[in-house]
């Protein structure tokens, strides 16, 4: 069954996806608002202090990087337990709007984020398909939301002067990784450039907050990174685009990367505190391992109804990974005789075994295989 009411959320203009009123209201309203979620979500939150007033850097150097024991926190244990350990959250203006921008690693985050996150900010989500039959999307109503179609062009291009809107008053959320991370070996995928776009045309800050989700002990861990003022950020294009002259494009790009470096240090520590080591030993293929479980996790918890897997789990690539795959796509198919391989030294294995790592590694493809498999023996329509 569909959602009531707010199914054609993403349909509305800029005039009318939300209000003046809606958003003073959300506004003023927030402290009690996530007083509630917090009850409705058994959320269990746990703040460290003492980090507020040193910078990035100093924060991650102070660091020891040895495991820290869940008894060091109070957790609350069994099946409905909701433990969100915010290890540090920066100092920020009390009146001010900010872009705060969250990795995508898990189906809790949104909510976790928008549990411990200090005022009103409007949730950036790009599932229509949640939107339609996720119930909890009535609380992201009540919270205030811009949902848009992620492979509609023109409702990516109409999501900006909406934010904007919002930034006058309240802040956003927004997910720039546009889906979960489920890569095998990447801390934080490569970011859409939204967020940096939008910092520079409205001059508000960007805060970065990451998040690492120990499920088996229902446990999530987060660092909110200090405010960030893009237009007084210097960057060298050439440390991220070696090839790229200094021109806007590619700066805006060394931006992106710039904040998604910041996120994937602080994903990094966060591993290395608080997630046990696994050993490779222990498995027969721990990437397949790894794939059924997060598979297994999505369907469990996000109850898919339809195959819209290629919105859902859309990311970005830059040129030079897309040039890569296509690239290992080309030499994967080559079959040379003997001869010419040992004239060559092409090592044709090599190749055709990356082609076959690429596709395992394909989110959309196994999703849209678990998909299947449900449909034949659950009867999903």
């Amino acid at each position: 069954m569909q959602n009531l009411f707010i199914t054609n959320l993403h349909k509305k203009d800029l005039n009318h996806f939300t209000t003046d009123i809606g958003l003073f209201l959300r506004r003023k309203l927030d402290k009690p608002f996530k007083k509630a979620c917090n009850i409705f979500t058994n959320a269990n939150i746990i703040r460290v202090n003492g980090t507020t007033e040193m910078s990035d850097e100093d924060y991650y150097a102070s660091l020891d990087l040895l495991q820290v024991t869940r008894e060091y926190y109070p957790l609350l244990m069994g099946k409905k337990a909701n433990n969100i350990v915010v290890e540090r959250y920066p100092k920020l203006e009390k009146n001010e709007s900010y872009i705060f921008v969250g990795n995508h690693t898990c189906p809790e985050d949104i909510e976790t984020m928008l549990n411990i996150i200090d005022r009103n900010a409007y949730l950036i989500l790009g599932s229509v398909e949640t939107l339609k039959y996720d119930p909890e999307m009535y609380l992201s109503w009540l919270n205030g939301m811009i949902v848009f179609d992620i492979l509609d062009d023109k409702m990516r291009k109409g999501l900006i002067p909406k934010m904007e809107r919002v930034l006058r008053t309240n802040s956003i959320l927004i997910f720039p990784e546009g889906s979960h991370n489920y890569h095998p070996s990447r801390l934080v995928n490569t970011l859409f450039d939204g967020p940096v776009n939008l910092a520079l045309k409205t001059g508000k800050k960007i805060v970065p907050i990451s998040l690492v989700r120990d499920d088996k002990n229902k446990v999530s861990y987060i660092d909110v990174c200090n405010a960030i003022d893009i237009r007084c950020l210097q960057v060298n294009v050439q440390d991220y685009f070696p090839r790229m002259d200094n021109n806007k494009k590619y700066r805006i790009k060394a931006l992106s990367s710039y904040i998604r470096d910041k996120m994937a240090t602080s994903v990094y520590h966060l591993i290395a505190r608080h997630i046990e080591p696994l050993s490779r030993n222990d498995y027969e293929d721990i990437e397949a391992k790894f794939i059924e479980n997060y598979v297994n996790d999505a369907f469990k918890k996000l109850k898919w109804r339809h195959d819209v897997f290629d919105a859902e789990y859309l990311i970005k690539k830059s040129d030079v990974e897309k040039e890569y795959e296509e690239i290992i796509e080309t030499l994967g198919e080559v079959r040379l005789k003997n001869k010419v391989l040992k004239a060559t030294k092409l090592n044709g294995r090599y190749w055709y075994c990356r082609k076959r790592d690429l596709e395992k590694e394909n989110v959309v493809a196994n999703m849209r295989k678990k998909f299947i498999e449900e449909v034949n023996y659950n009867g999903i329509s």
